[in-house]
């Protein structure tokens, strides 16, 4: 018997919109990362921050042309309105499930859409492209931008995808790959936790002094249904000052169970770089950081780990989302 999964897509008239992404690349500084593809970067957190973020849809200008012709055709021939589907670009974090909406171009608008069009903007640097530590996902859409009336085989909901790709930009610095894992009722047991633990860190092993990729990651457990609720809300102000303020639980859980390692007092900076500890030391330094300022943090987390995690504080930015929620309210 076949355990192979596919991805139905039970549309009549949208086969050719499938592959329509298919030739698109993202620039990351002068890598290249081709649709549905990934990269690994090895690069300080000042370079990886310095880098300009963009996605290529075309080669070059005619190819480019062809592509709107292309798409705009395939839509009209599947019966569906032009200005009811857009291109859309959602970038997320790799750690937790932070997104946010890059671009929504509608079809009649692509023709004001640059060949290579830049994911940085003009104000500040989305939070889910500034993750030296654990990387990024680029994820493009064609997508119904508005509900469409109900017809058999036709998308009509506000939200469904026609076709989609994705980029992934990996680093060397941290635990990429470590994310969520609901918290259930079994593992609850497991562990001989209450019923209303939100969040749970399971090390095992996993020592945070010690190179990452040498070992077992170590488990983070949310919740289920506030896992389900934070993957279906992420761009909501509550949704995004928890999902950070699970990003500082884990690094709080890292600084106090690395400060406590009989190991960490003859360490040097070099001999953690590689490490859960090192990667938080780098976010509480920031970006530019010097190899000595790398250095004096080790020594704070010896003898006033609340300090490093204080600084680390700063860097997730917890502040902004907070005062949104508290000013304004949820929506």
């Amino acid at each position: 018997m076949s355990t192979e999964t596919r991805t139905v897509r039970p549309f009549v008239g949208l086969d050719e919109l499938q592959h329509a992404l298919g030739g698109t690349a993202l620039r990351f500084g002068e890598h290249c990362v081709p649709a549905g593809s990934s990269i690994t970067v090895d690069l300080a957190p000042q370079e990886f921050l310095a880098r300009p973020v963009s996605i290529e849809w075309a080669p070059d200008d005619q190819t480019f042309l062809h592509l709107r012709e292309h798409i705009i055709g395939t839509v009209r021939s599947a019966d569906l309105p032009i200005d009811a589907v857009a291109l859309v670009v959602i970038a997320t974090s790799s750690f937790l499930k932070l997104a946010d909406l890059i671009l929504e171009c509608p079809l009649p608008q692509m023709a004001e859409l640059p060949r290579i069009t830049s994911l940085l903007g003009n104000g500040r640097r989305p939070r889910s492209l500034s993750t030296p530590f654990n990387g990024f996902t680029v994820h493009s859409y064609l997508l119904l931008r508005r509900a469409l009336p109900d017809r058999l085989l036709r998308p009509h909901r506000m939200g469904t995808w026609l076709a989609r790709t994705d980029y992934r930009v990996e680093t060397t610095l941290g635990p990429g790959s470590l994310a969520p894992t609901p918290l259930t009722g079994e593992i609850r047991k497991q562990y001989d936790l209450p019923r209303k633990t939100v969040r749970f860190i399971h090390f095992g092993d996993h020592d945070p002094v010690q190179p990452y990729r040498d070992q077992e990651p170590p488990i983070f457990y949310v919740d289920e249904e506030i896992l389900a609720q934070l993957n279906a809300r992420r761009t909501a102000p509550t949704s995004r000052a928890l999902q950070l303020q699970l990003a500082h639980d884990f690094v709080t859980a890292v600084v106090y169970r690395a400060a406590a390692s009989p190991e960490l007092e003859a360490l040097s900076y070099d001999d953690v770089r590689t490490s859960l500890l090192g990667s938080v030391i780098r976010l509480a330094a920031g970006p530019g950081a010097s190899q000595a300022e790398l250095s004096a943090l080790l020594a704070v987390t010896r003898r006033n780990p609340e300090r490093l995690i204080a600084r680390a504080e700063h860097f997730i930015d917890l502040a902004d989302d907070y005062s949104a929620i508290l000013k304004d309210g949820d929506s």
